[in-house]
């Protein structure tokens, strides 16, 4: 991944001006977003951030995210029909704050885009089922086993965007942890058929179609494979912070409108974190 944008300003300000100390997140040294105060949209619930919430379970944040990147390209003549977000792309650490909760009610934009650390531009691209299935295995493949210490859980796990559903058992082994998977609402069979003309259009951050987290051996070449169709969100610069936001401002308006998460992952004999009373 590239550096986060908080560790990029933070050394931008000490470059300027090496005695200034941690700087605030608006300070003028290096500001991320025009206006960091401004009300993004609303959480219906506390919603975690440390990693085994992040990178182990559903998380209401990170659902949103892959939302936004599924209608990202609405407006094309092919859209996608998944989105998803790696669990890494969302990080409690800040410029000068470690969060490991956002709490119910208000989201800034400010707040939005220090969980969401990188650049990451948006791909949407044509994937064959094997891959929408290499691509799931690949995301569960790490996940710890009902009864351990989700210790040191990996950044890959995806969370999915809504109309698609993943049922995972971990006590089987890798490679063959997933055994139920709805994409879009439609039911791919397991295994997945040999048919490279069955496609499925997903989008996703460019750090994962370009082999990050060790989805290289999923995809291959698909990113630059004309025949898939690679297509890079157009509006919002194409980052995935940038998309989140607006996202979140046009269906998470209100606190009765809010967001809340849902079981689009469904985990079998996996070790699952504690949550916090009320969360």
């Amino acid at each position: 991944m590239p550096l986060p944008k908080s560790i990029i300003a933070a050394l931008a300000c000490a470059l300027a001006s090496p005695l200034a100390g941690c700087i605030s997140y608006n300070d003028s040294c290096q500001p991320l977003v025009a206006d960091p105060d401004a009300v993004v949209g609303y959480l219906g619930q506390d919603v975690q951030l440390d990693k085994p919430f992040t990178r182990h379970d559903n998380n209401a944040l990170a659902q949103l995210v892959a939302d936004a990147f599924l209608h990202a390209e609405d407006g094309s003549v092919r859209p996608a029909v998944l989105g998803v977000v790696n669990g890494g792309s969302l990080r409690a650490e800040g410029l000068c704050y470690t969060r490991m909760a956002l709490r119910k009610g208000p989201l800034t934009d400010g707040v939005l885009h220090e969980v969401i650390l990188f650049e990451n531009l948006i791909v949407t691209v044509d994937l064959t089922e094997r891959e929408v299935v290499g691509m799931m295995e690949n995301s569960v493949g790490a996940l710890y086993v009902e009864g351990q210490l989700i210790a040191s859980p990996s950044g890959a796990f995806l969370h999915v965007s809504a109309g698609t559903s993943v049922r995972v058992d971990c006590s089987r082994p890798k490679g063959e942890r997933v055994r139920a998977l709805t994409v879009g609402g439609q039911q791919i069979p397991l295994p997945p058929r040999d048919d490279a003309s069955i496609r499925y259009r997903v989008a996703m951050p460019s750090f994962l179609l370009e082999g990050g987290d060790g989805y290289g051996t999923v995809f291959g070449n698909a990113g630059q494979d004309p025949d898939r169709n690679p297509v890079q969100a157009r509006k919002l610069g194409g980052t995935d912070a940038n998309i989140a936001s607006a996202y979140m401002r046009e269906k998470y308006p209100t606190p009765v409108q809010a967001l809340s998460e849902e079981p689009r992952v469904v985990f079998e004999n996996c070790a699952l974190p504690a949550r916090p009373a009320g969360g």
